[in-house]
């Protein structure tokens, strides 16, 4: 009988992906949990596994076509009845708490993904359809043509060291940075192409999170509260610990995992700020899987660490360093990057004092992590030095109030500056 391929659910929030390529051509023959077909979302590439034995009779879609859930996709040939291929619901999670709401909810904007700064491209050829014909002239992986695409690089110019002399993703990135070194001993530098400026189109990537940004930012209405954390206590303790606790476990833990462990201390006290809203209801969600946001090339991605509830702060940071290099190397899997309850965005890695950052749909709340900086402080009337850190807590107005979150944030702050008290049982 005719089996329909459809596209499968891909995500929270997610709609649509595109068609890399197909994995088993018209005629190949088929077996259960072969891969059939790579399909590209705004976060990560996922391979389409078969459901059935069978013959791969018609492909309904070309490769780079954007394709919904849901839509059919190709044709196999299978023996005897089998059930139909259809869009299955995600089933809800467990361990929640349903809030219903009272005011009409707006529509639901698709799922956050992050937000970058637009960085300047140098040597980027004005062309895009002779862009995409070196693309599709050198023979690459689906990862180097989207970053190829995103950075709009000719891959005949990239100079390839894979076998055969196949381009590799380390061959583009070395390329991207190439065109970002300026020699400051010329002071007559001047750009490539002698333009007094660059059009560059937004597209792929970029496109999706400039959609989603916009509809996170006025489909929830957002307010961002702001606090200050004394980490004298905290950056002691590391000092004195962080050298033997590497030694020991090979993990050299950073401030995030005891940030995320005061978020689930707070919690205890100011529930909502772990739930999502959703369809006239407020989940309250009794486990913690938290979001960690992390930049790549041109791209953002929020891995997700699952039940940190149950995880030591020595397991949260192993799970943070395994998912960033995860995240960098793009082997994330679905499951990594989705079912996150709140999301923490650390910002003071690159140097920031104080951010807005924007709520990843449908979570309510969102940490932004900002620089340590040595403040002068007054302490029982005396001037002294200490190390503050900025918080800003971003959280949706419509179930969340002002009071509510300025209060959880304290009390996180308060578990933070005082880490005796609790990280005996948990590190």
């Amino acid at each position: 009988m005719e089996y329909k391929v459809v596209v499968p659910p891909l995500g929270e929030s997610v709609v649509e992906g595109t068609i890399v390529k197909w994995l088993k051509n018209e005629g190949d023959t088929v077996k259960v949990d072969d891969p059939l077909v790579e399909i590209m979302t705004d976060k990560i590439n996922v391979e389409i596994p078969s459901p059935h034995d069978g013959v791969m009779k018609k492909h309904l879609v070309a490769p780079d076509t954007v394709v919904e859930i849901g839509k059919e996709i190709a044709i196999m040939e299978v023996e005897g009845e089998v059930t139909q291929a259809r869009t299955f619901e995600t089933k809800p999670e467990s361990g929640e708490e349903r809030i219903p709401q009272e005011q009409e909810a707006a529509e639901p904007p698709k799922e956050f993904v992050g937000t970058l700064d637009h960085h300047e491209r140098m040597g980027i050829h004005a062309n895009q359809e002779a862009i995409e014909g070196g693309i599709k002239a050198v023979k690459s992986s689906p990862v180097v043509r989207r970053l190829a695409r995103e950075h709009f690089i000719d891959l005949r110019k990239v100079q390839g060291t894979g076998g055969n002399g196949r381009v590799t993703k380390e061959d583009v990135i070395k390329y991207i940075d190439s065109r970002h070194k300026v020699d400051l001993i010329k002071p007559d530098f001047v750009f490539p192409d002698q333009e007094p400026e660059e059009v560059i189109p937004v597209s792929g990537v970029r496109k999706v999170i400039s959609e989603r940004m916009v509809k996170s930012a006025f489909t929830i209405p957002h307010v961002t509260t702001f606090d200050e954390c004394d980490m004298h206590e905290l950056r002691e303790w590391r000092r004195k610990n962080v050298d033997r606790i590497e030694k020991r476990h090979g993990v050299r833990i950073t401030y995030l995992p005891f940030i995320a462990k005061a978020i689930i201390f707070a919690a205890r006290d100011f529930p909502w700020i772990n739930a999502t809203h959703q369809n006239d209801e407020l989940r309250v969600k009794k486990y913690f899987n938290i979001g960690m946001a992390v930049a790549r090339d041109n791209s953002l991605i929020v891995p997700v660490i699952k039940h940190c509830e149950q995880k030591s702060v020595l397991q949260i940071a192993k799970d943070m360093r395994d998912l960033a290099d995860k995240a960098n190397a793009d082997t994330l899997k679905m499951d990594e990057i989705t079912g996150g309850t709140i999301s923490i965005t650390n910002a003071g890695g690159m140097g920031a004092l104080g951010s807005t950052p924007i709520i990843a749909h449908p979570q309510v709340a969102i940490l932004g992590v900002h620089k340590i900086v040595d403040k002068p402080i007054v302490r029982n009337g005396e001037i002294i030095i200490r190390p503050i850190l900025n918080f800003g807590l971003s959280f949706d107005h419509r179930v969340i109030d002002g009071g509510y979150a300025v209060q959880f944030l304290r009390r996180m702050i308060e578990f933070l500056e005082d880490p005796d008290s609790w990280l005996v049982e948990v590190i």
